[in-house]
């Protein structure tokens, strides 16, 4: 009876053959050939792009663009003294003065002020026949003490605080035959009272600076000589 070929010793020469032929065919592959793919792409090194240098280095600072100036000029406040007269507000003004039932017209301009009163009682009542005074009213009101000066010196002296754009103010006052008129500039008045209008910004300033100290009769009668003229 033949032995089965596995016992056979021909049968572990070819075994022990062919297993040193495989070993040597193992040895000669590459190792790199067998790696896990996953493995070696996370062995290999990221590529960072790198920022490429200028190729010169500034020499100075980047220079700062001027600021743009407006092409005109921004709007400017216009001084009190510059601001053309309101007739409006003038004649509304004018309305209070002392002596006001007796002003027969008043003339405004950009910067003057003309103040006529009627030139006797007759005109007065012609252009307000309703009116209830009488002669003897016209007469006592201009004829006591010094009224037409207290007209003349103070109400233009007023006018001159309450409007700074005034630069010429002109009083015309007839009575009893005679016309007694003012023709006034500010700086005439500023000198004459030694003080500039656009102080007097209270009342309280302008009962320090003009009336408690001037307006009395001797420096009315002052005022007189040195302003009024008398026809």
């Amino acid at each position: 009876m033949k032995k089965p070929f596995y016992k056979q010793w021909v049968f572990w020469v070819i075994v022990i053959v062919v297993g040193g032929i495989i070993g040597l065919t193992t040895e000669n592959d590459d190792p790199t050939d067998q790696a896990d793919p996953l493995a070696t792409e996370e062995a290999q090194p990221a590529v960072v792009e790198a920022t490429p240098e200028p190729t010169t280095i500034p020499t100075e600072a980047p220079s700062i663009k001027p600021t743009l100036q407006p092409t005109t000029a921004p709007t400017q406040a216009i001084a009190a003294d510059k601001v053309p007269l309101s007739k409006d507000e003038v004649l509304a003004y004018i309305a209070n003065l002392t002596g006001k039932t007796f002003i027969k017209e008043v003339k405004v301009g950009t910067d003057s002020i003309s103040v006529i009163f009627f030139k006797n009682f007759k005109e007065y009542k012609d252009a307000n026949p309703n009116s209830g005074i009488k002669n003897e009213d016209y007469v006592d009101y201009f004829a006591t003490g010094d009224q037409i000066n207290k007209l003349l010196m103070q109400e233009t002296s007023r006018l001159f605080k309450q409007f700074p754009g005034t630069e010429t103010i002109n009083m015309t006052i007839p009575y009893d035959g005679k016309t007694y008129s003012v023709d006034l500039t500010k700086g005439a008045v500023e000198s004459f009272y030694n003080v500039d209008f656009s102080t007097l910004t209270s009342n309280e300033i302008w009962r320090e600076k003009i009336s408690d100290p001037h307006f009395n009769k001797e420096n009315r009668q002052k005022f007189v000589d040195k302003f009024v003229t008398i026809k």
